[in-house]
Parts: structure tokens; C-alpha cells; sequence
């Protein structure tokens, strides 16, 4: 089964919509692996991890087709990671045939946002399971996916996903900042060990702070991860979610995590699963 890394930008996208600055610029001009769509993911046809404003960017590009979609896991509410309005033309009108229910797994607030618009689920042939952490969810297919909280959003409860699959399980790590202590606490517990940490790093060389990641905070959430027996020895590790506020373009990245072991992630990227 692959996993897809649709997109690995942050808000904002890579060259930001609005900006002028040096790295955009220079994005504009490179192409290929410079450009970066707000983050998204998906595994194999079934399960999609955050529906922001370029999923229909995203389906053209890769060739998805998103009616096949049985559980969207949505990490919060933010607007760079759920796109409300994207929902209603799941509604008769927009959808000519029939297309199968889908299951939309969150927090409270992105129930909220979502009924802001969309109003009913039927109407858009959708469920809503609001999401228990640490409580895994059978996908089917033999994958299960663990909802562990985050340290980002305000106001509401983020999370992030734990992926297992056939003895090998894949940590998604974005939005957050230094994980909660009740996460670090389920993780030293946990039976298994990460054969893949994908994990943000939206300020690139910069301290980020609270919320989110850079480049060094990265690295010692690794080095922690390791310590309590989490991430195998082999594990890769693979950055992701950049912001242009970081400066850093993806052969900068590539310059500073090579040495550490670490890959850079690019749109498109694929990781077998």
C-alpha cells in the first residue's frame, strides 16, 4: 500500500500566495520540487488524511479520484487543512451519479466548521465519527489509525495520526509543536515502534517556538522518539510542511538534513507502506 505526501507546504503555500520575497521569487522561477501545495496525504485510494484548498489541485495533478474515498481523518480545523465548502459538491446537483458514503473522522471543531456550511451530512452523503485519542480506528484492509493529541491549535483538540499496517506503523506529525506530555506518554507505552516519522518542520532553521517545529526541534523529537524505544533503528525520517518564513528551498533542506539522516519531502513523494 502507498502513502502519498500530496502537498508539503504549510498556510500559505510554496511560493505564498501573496508574497514578493526572495525565496518565493526564486520558487517561481525553479519549479519542480520548489512548489509546494498546502498539506494533505493519502493512503493507497481509501483514506485521505486533511482536505485543504488545493485537493482539487492535488486530484488533478496525481491522478486521484477522490469518490473512492471511504475515511477522511481530519488533523484540525485550520483552513490550510479543511476546506468546508469542497464538501457540498458531494451533494446532488454536483455529483451526477450515485457515490458511496464517506466517513469523516475529527475533532468538535471541525464538526463545527464543517455543518457551518455543508449543514447536514446526508445531504453530502457523509458521516461524522468524532474522534477519541488513543482510541485506534480499524480502516480497513488491515490498517488502524490512533488519533494522538497535538500541540497547535487553539480553542480546539488537534491531533495527529499513528498508521499500523501489517507490523509496520507510520507516525503523521503535523500540525504540532514538542508533543503533549499524555502523546510522549502513550508513545513509551506503546507495543510498537515507527518504521516512518513523517514530521513538520515549518520554520526550517528557524526556532519555532511553540505550535510547530524547526529544523533542530526536529531533530531532538527524533532523538527522543529513539530513546524510548519509538522509532526503529532504521526508521526513515522524513521532513515536511514548510513555510517560506523558514528561507530555507528544498535543496537547502536536503544540504542540512542529509547529514542527519533525515529526507526532505517534496508533492508527490511516495512512501510504500
Amino acid at each position: 500500500m502507498t502513502f502519498t505526501i500530496l502537498g508539503t507546504a504549510a498556510a500559505e503555500g510554496w511560493p505564498a500566495l501573496w508574497c514578493p520575497c526572495e525565496v518565493c521569487a526564486r520558487a517561481r522561477e525553479l519549479g519542480g520540487r520548489e512548489i509546494r501545495r498546502r498539506a494533505a496525504y493519502q493512503l493507497g485510494e481509501r483514506i485521505r488524511v486533511d482536505f485543504g484548498p488545493d485537493s482539487y489541485w492535488q486530484m488533478i495533478e496525481f491522478g486521484l479520484q477522490y469518490q473512492r474515498i471511504e475515511h477522511l481523518l481530519i488533523t484540525h480545523s485550520h483552513q490550510d487543512h479543511l476546506d468546508p465548502q469542497e464538501f457540498s459538491y458531494r451533494s446532488t446537483g454536483f455529483v451526477v451519479e450515485p457515490i458511496d458514503t464517506i466517513t469523516i473522522h475529527g475533532n468538535e471543531a471541525v464538526r463545527e466548521r464543517l455543518l457551518e456550511t455543508v449543514i447536514d451530512f446526508e445531504k453530502i452523503r457523509a458521516r461524522f465519527e468524532l474522534v477519541a485519542p488513543f482510541e485506534p480506528m480499524d480502516l480497513g484492509e488491515g490498517v488502524t489509525a490512533t488519533a494522538l493529541p497535538a500541540d497547535h491549535a487553539k480553542g480546539e483538540e488537534p491531533v495527529i495520526y499513528l498508521f499500523e499496517r501489517e507490523r509496520r506503523a507510520l507516525l503523521q506529525a503535523n500540525d504540532t509543536g514538542w508533543f503533549p506530555d499524555a502523546t510522549w506518554r502513550f508513545l513509551e507505552r506503546w507495543e510498537g515502534a515507527l518504521d516512518v516519522l513523517l514530521i513538520e518542520c515549518t520554520y526550517g532553521p528557524r526556532d519555532a517556538g511553540r505550535n510547530h517545529l524547526g529544523a533542530a526541534q526536529v531533530i531532538e523529537v527524533r532523538d527522543q522518539l529513539r530513546k524510548i524505544g519509538a522509532l526503529k533503528p532504521d526508521a526513515r525520517v522524513i521532513v515536511t510542511h514548510f513555510s517560506h518564513n523558514g528561507g530555507w528551498l528544498h535543496g537547502q533542506l536536503e544540504e542540512h538534513f542529509a547529514p542527519l539522516g533525515v529526507e526532505v519531502a517534496y508533492d508527490g513523494m511516495q512512501i510504500e507502506f
